[in-house]
Protein backbone atom coordinates (compact mmCIF):
# COMPACT_ATOMS: atom_id res chain seq x y z
CA UNK A 1 0.00 0.00 0.00
CA UNK A 2 1.13 3.83 -0.73
CA UNK A 3 1.01 6.20 1.57
CA UNK A 4 -1.83 7.50 0.03
CA UNK A 5 -3.81 4.29 0.94
CA UNK A 6 -2.15 3.26 3.83
CA UNK A 7 -4.56 5.03 6.69
CA UNK A 8 -7.97 3.11 4.90
CA UNK A 9 -9.85 0.32 3.99
CA UNK A 10 -9.50 -0.87 0.31
CA UNK A 11 -11.66 -1.15 -2.03
CA UNK A 12 -13.96 -4.03 -2.77
CA UNK A 13 -15.81 -5.87 -5.45
CA UNK A 14 -19.11 -7.38 -5.15
CA UNK A 15 -18.48 -10.49 -6.86
CA UNK A 16 -17.63 -13.91 -6.56
CA UNK A 17 -14.14 -13.79 -8.56
CA UNK A 18 -13.29 -11.06 -6.74
CA UNK A 19 -14.38 -10.50 -3.38
CA UNK A 20 -12.18 -10.32 -0.30
CA UNK A 21 -13.40 -10.09 3.55
CA UNK A 22 -16.36 -11.51 3.02
CA UNK A 23 -17.94 -13.51 6.50
CA UNK A 24 -21.17 -14.80 7.90
CA UNK A 25 -22.98 -17.27 5.54
CA UNK A 26 -20.74 -18.44 2.74
CA UNK A 27 -21.49 -17.07 -0.99
CA UNK A 28 -23.84 -19.16 -2.90
CA UNK A 29 -22.96 -18.64 -6.82
CA UNK A 30 -25.60 -16.58 -8.99
CA UNK A 31 -28.98 -17.70 -6.90
CA UNK A 32 -31.03 -15.74 -4.38
CA UNK A 33 -29.57 -17.22 -1.03
CA UNK A 34 -30.78 -16.13 2.50
CA UNK A 35 -27.60 -15.01 4.43
CA UNK A 36 -27.34 -13.42 7.78
CA UNK A 37 -24.93 -11.37 9.82
CA UNK A 38 -22.61 -12.92 12.10
CA UNK A 39 -22.41 -12.80 15.92
CA UNK A 40 -20.48 -9.84 17.04
CA UNK A 41 -19.18 -7.61 15.78
CA UNK A 42 -17.14 -7.22 12.17
CA UNK A 43 -13.51 -6.92 12.27
CA UNK A 44 -12.08 -3.71 10.25
CA UNK A 45 -11.94 -4.23 6.67
CA UNK A 46 -14.93 -7.39 6.48
CA UNK A 47 -18.11 -7.13 5.07
CA UNK A 48 -21.44 -9.75 5.17
CA UNK A 49 -24.82 -10.14 3.83
CA UNK A 50 -27.99 -10.28 5.35
CA UNK A 51 -31.52 -11.14 3.83
CA UNK A 52 -31.89 -12.29 0.42
CA UNK A 53 -28.89 -11.66 -1.93
CA UNK A 54 -27.91 -13.20 -5.69
CA UNK A 55 -23.99 -13.03 -5.65
CA UNK A 56 -23.02 -12.97 -9.06
CA UNK A 57 -19.81 -12.87 -11.33
CA UNK A 58 -19.69 -8.98 -11.68
CA UNK A 59 -21.88 -7.63 -9.54
CA UNK A 60 -24.16 -8.74 -6.65
CA UNK A 61 -28.14 -8.35 -6.56
CA UNK A 62 -30.47 -6.97 -3.63
CA UNK A 63 -33.22 -9.71 -3.01
CA UNK A 64 -36.29 -8.89 -0.01
CA UNK A 65 -34.75 -7.70 2.92
CA UNK A 66 -31.66 -6.85 1.64
CA UNK A 67 -28.58 -5.30 3.85
CA UNK A 68 -25.10 -5.26 3.88
CA UNK A 69 -22.69 -4.36 6.36
CA UNK A 70 -18.81 -2.98 6.07
CA UNK A 71 -16.47 -2.25 9.50
CA UNK A 72 -14.26 0.30 7.44
CA UNK A 73 -11.56 3.25 8.16
CA UNK A 74 -11.69 6.16 5.96
CA UNK A 75 -12.87 9.51 5.40
CA UNK A 76 -16.04 8.77 2.81
CA UNK A 77 -17.34 5.36 1.64
CA UNK A 78 -18.77 4.99 -2.05
CA UNK A 79 -20.80 2.05 -3.70
CA UNK A 80 -21.09 1.42 -7.50
CA UNK A 81 -24.68 1.17 -7.62
CA UNK A 82 -27.45 0.39 -10.53
CA UNK A 83 -31.17 -0.29 -11.00
CA UNK A 84 -33.95 1.88 -9.40
CA UNK A 85 -34.64 1.99 -5.72
CA UNK A 86 -33.53 3.09 -2.78
CA UNK A 87 -30.71 2.80 -0.29
CA UNK A 88 -30.52 3.75 3.61
CA UNK A 89 -27.43 4.10 5.18
CA UNK A 90 -26.65 3.72 8.53
CA UNK A 91 -23.44 4.89 10.39
CA UNK A 92 -22.31 3.38 13.87
CA UNK A 93 -26.45 2.52 14.12
CA UNK A 94 -27.70 5.86 12.68
CA UNK A 95 -29.42 6.72 9.96
CA UNK A 96 -27.45 9.48 8.45
CA UNK A 97 -29.07 9.57 4.38
CA UNK A 98 -31.60 8.31 1.94
CA UNK A 99 -30.30 7.51 -1.59
CA UNK A 100 -32.28 7.34 -4.84
CA UNK A 101 -30.51 5.26 -7.50
CA UNK A 102 -32.09 5.09 -11.19
CA UNK A 103 -30.18 3.79 -14.19
CA UNK A 104 -26.98 2.33 -14.93
CA UNK A 105 -23.84 1.83 -12.62
CA UNK A 106 -23.46 4.77 -10.72
CA UNK A 107 -20.71 5.78 -8.13
CA UNK A 108 -23.15 7.13 -5.02
CA UNK A 109 -21.05 8.59 -2.09
CA UNK A 110 -22.43 6.91 1.01
CA UNK A 111 -20.32 8.81 4.02
CA UNK A 112 -18.65 11.78 3.79
CA UNK A 113 -16.62 13.03 7.04
CA UNK A 114 -13.64 15.66 7.74
CA UNK A 115 -11.19 13.15 8.46
CA UNK A 116 -10.72 9.13 9.14
CA UNK A 117 -12.14 6.95 11.05
CA UNK A 118 -13.15 3.77 11.93
CA UNK A 119 -16.62 2.59 11.59
CA UNK A 120 -19.85 0.49 10.80
CA UNK A 121 -21.38 1.09 7.78
CA UNK A 122 -24.89 -1.11 7.09
CA UNK A 123 -27.19 -0.92 4.38
CA UNK A 124 -30.64 -1.72 3.50
CA UNK A 125 -31.46 -2.14 0.09
CA UNK A 126 -34.44 -2.01 -2.34
CA UNK A 127 -34.97 -5.26 -3.87
CA UNK A 128 -33.30 -5.58 -7.36
CA UNK A 129 -30.64 -3.02 -7.10
CA UNK A 130 -27.29 -4.07 -7.88
CA UNK A 131 -24.09 -3.27 -6.12
CA UNK A 132 -20.98 -3.51 -7.77
CA UNK A 133 -17.97 -2.08 -5.80
CA UNK A 134 -16.72 -0.01 -2.34
CA UNK A 135 -13.94 2.99 -2.79
CA UNK A 136 -12.92 4.81 0.37
CA UNK A 137 -11.37 8.10 0.31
Amino acid sequence: MDDLTADRTPEAYLSNLRIRGCVGTPLVDDKPTAYSFPQGSLPLDKLSLDGTWTAGYEHFVAGPDARLAFAYRAKNANLVLAGTGKVTVFVNGETTRTIDVSGSPTLYRLTDDRSARNAHLELRLDEGLQAYAFTFG
